[in-house]
């Protein structure tokens, strides 16, 4: 028993990865791993031990084997599962969250995937069975020393079968609800008679299984159904153990059995006649995930909701008022599956739970069943302080449905800041096989933003596929369909519209190089379809079979739908739909500050917490005088409501009570000031 506590608190810390002195190196840096001053061997064809922001990970499955632990993967629910005598840890990929024999463990540092090789902190692994991990800067080497005693070997008892095995283990559902059950599937080999089913934390038998399925290639299959039952105030992952036998005996050892991990809330299901055997309560939800899991309070928890056609809205409750949220505004993709973006603002601190439910078109009302999503309100956080796995496409679109033959097309993408570059492929390719782009247009705070540009090579239309990597190769996916249309240089066309200036603000002039066929006469570019903004004068610029044109115009309204449509003598034309890529103008403003403290001891800094328009370029302070006491800062600490924020620093020059001046500035050079009062002692 000791043993097994000690572990659990080892634990604690497996997921705080090694960290090494700051150097900088652009390329991968591979690392030696000894264990017990033996190297282990990592095969240079394979993944190997590297180094990722000063930390080092291992490849799993092959450090697992040295130090004697066996592993199971879910790829369905992307979870990995370490089995040793007494422990089973339970781990979901790319989460910072980590179960010991069922009971969760919070930390800062995920793992990753990487090549389609999964690596994790080396201490998660090492630390877990009781090792010692140490680096080595001179040789850039790690090291792991354990007591030999405790590492994991797989044994044969004696007392047990030693021909039996597990081949492998699933169950239907690996979401459920309080006490509801779900049904084990156990593969074992001809020599297996029957199958004991045990929880993988205590050892605790939950029923065994004694009759099977003789399949064509010799195995056998096991069914056993189980009650799940959760009667603690979160949800855990439950760990159930398949151990074959024989009708004397049973073989315990890790590599004769398999485990499954099994996610239970806390809640019981709404509604026992669910169909859908995924990981969602009602069948025409597709995906529902939270992407700000931690929030300040009243700031808003964002949740992207994924459906099929047949749901009109959502609705969003919660657990510290009677309000609900509905949404009714969606996207919808090429295979009419519809995407919601919502929204709910969280008025308390504490851990709060939010409710899902799907209105359905074909019922006329909501569907009782919801999804249950956990957020942390903390007053004191800051999300720049603590970094999840927000790899998102937030938005994309495309001017037109359709383009032309030989001409480029640009899709418009906002993505999340860990976004490194984006891959575009046709219909048909494979990740690796399509066009990149590694230059974003803007990087605003709390988001990027792209335009990309792609030739459109067929007629027809062609589906694609945008991926949006970051520096570790993971990378999520949005598809869109674009018509390809031939045209005849007989008549006229809008081919190609390129926006020349790049940072536009309402109310400036813009402008655009517009491509024709070349018996394009003229062109006129309108707000709306009616509203005249630019008609040519005369011919445009000929090359070959196209005619280039230059229009230039005030923008007065950034967000309004724009039209470019050409003419030939005898008014034959073709209109294109553009939107303009800029900003509106706010006026530079500071809204508020908030001084750390006004009465400080000399020698101390002053922190003060200035909020400014989102047209603010740059802010500082000065001292009565006039004269600057501290850096100009150029970036804001964060983005919040369409103001920044921003944290300042400086020490103050003189003692006694001295007034302060804050200074924002755009990039007009207008500027917005506010004084405070600072007493130095």
């Amino acid at each position: 028993m000791k043993r097994v506590v000690s572990l659990f608190i080892t634990m604690a810390v497996m997921l705080s990865a090694v960290c090494f002195p700051t150097f900088v190196n652009a390329a991968t840096e591979y690392v030696t791993v000894y264990l017990n001053e033996k190297a282990i061997d990592f095969p240079a064809t394979d993944a190997r031990p590297q180094i990722f922001s000063n930390r080092t990970y291992v490849p799993v499955r092959k450090t697992c084997e040295a130090l004697g632990l066996t592993v199971d993967w879910n790829s369905k629910t992307e979870t990995l599962t370490f089995n040793r005598a007494g422990v089973v840890i339970s781990h979901t990929m790319r989460s910072t969250i980590v179960y010991v024999n069922g009971e969760a463990v919070n930390f800062d540092t995920p793992s990753i995937n990487k090549n389609n090789r999964t690596l994790m902190p080396i201490r998660m692994l090492a630390e877990s069975i009781g090792a010692v991990v140490t680096w080595d800067n001179p040789t850039r080497s790690v090291h792991i020393t354990t007591n030999e005693s405790v590492v994991v070997t797989p044994t044969t008892p004696s007392s047990s079968a030693t021909d039996v095995m597990i081949n492998s283990l699933s169950t239907d559902k690996q979401n459920v609800g309080n006490e509801d059950t779900v049904t084990l599937t156990a593969v074992a080999n001809a020599s297996t008679e029957k199958v004991r089913f045990v929880n993988a934390s205590n050892n605790n038998v939950l029923g065994e299984a004694d009759e099977f399925v003789a399949n064509s290639d010799g195995t056998r299959t096991f069914i056993y159904e189980h009650k799940c039952v959760n009667d603690t105030n979160n949800q855990i992952i439950f760990s159930i153990q398949a151990i074959p036998g024989t009708s004397s005996a049973y073989s315990d050892t890790a590599s004769a059995s398999k485990t499954v991990g099994i996610i239970i809330s806390n809640e019981k299901s709404s509604s026992k006649d669910d169909d859908n055997s995924g990981d969602f309560k009602s069948k025409y939800m597709l995906s529902c995930k939270l992407l700000t899991p931690k929030v300040q309070t009243d700031s808003e928890a964002r949740i992207k909701i994924k459906t099929t056609d047949d749901v009109r809205r959502i609705k969003i409750t919660n657990d510290f008022n009677s309000r609900s949220v509905t949404e009714d505004e969606y996207d919808e993709d090429s295979d009419d599956n519809r995407t919601f973006n919502c929204e709910v603002e969280m008025p308390e601190e504490g851990k709060h739970k939010l409710y899902v439910y799907l209105y359905v078109s074909r019922d006329g009302d909501y569907e009782e069943v919801y999804e249950t999503l956990n957020v942390d309100v903390d007053d004191d956080y800051d999300e720049d302080d603590i970094e999840y796995d927000d790899l998102e496409i937030i938005d994309m679109w495309l001017n037109n449905d359709y383009g032309y033959k030989g001409y480029d097309s640009t899709v418009y993408v906002k993505t999340s800041k860990d976004v490194e570059y984006l891959e575009l492929l046709r219909e048909g390719q494979e990740p690796g096989e399509g066009l990149t782009r590694s230059a974003t247009e803007e990087k605003y705070t709390s988001y990027y933003y792209w335009e990309f540009p792609f030739e459109v090579k067929q007629t027809g239309d062609t589906k694609y596929t945008l991926l949006a990597y970051n520096e570790n190769e993971d990378y999520v996916s949005e598809t869109f369909k674009l018509e390809g249309r031939p045209f005849d240089r007989y008549d006229p066309a809008v081919l190609n519209i390129d926006q020349r200036s790049s940072t536009v603000i309402e109310g400036d002039e813009i402008t655009i190089s517009v491509t024709c066929t070349g018996v394009t006469d003229r062109i006129r570019v309108t707000r709306g379809t009616t509203n005249t903004v630019y008609e040519s004068e005369k011919q445009g610029s000929s090359s070959g079979s196209t005619k280039t044109f230059k229009a230039t115009f005030t923008v007065d309204d950034i967000d309004a739908d724009y039209y470019v449509t050409a003419y030939d003598t005898s008014d034959n034309y073709d209109r294109m739909k553009f939107k303009i890529t800029g900003d509106v103008y706010s006026e530079i403003k500071i809204v508020d500050y908030n001084l750390e403290d006004d009465d400080i001891d000399e020698g101390d800094l002053v922190n003060i917490t200035v909020t400014t328009s989102n047209s603010c370029e740059k802010i500082w302070i000065e001292d009565n005088r006039g004269e600057r006491v501290s850096a100009i800062y150029s970036k804001p600490k964060r983005e919040k409501n369409d103001n920044y924020e921003w944290e300042i620093t400086f020490s103050p020059i003189d003692d006694g009570r001295r007034s302060y001046t804050i200074i924002a500035e755009d990039d007009n050079k207008n500027q917005d000031t506010d004084d405070f009062i600072v007493r130095v002692r």
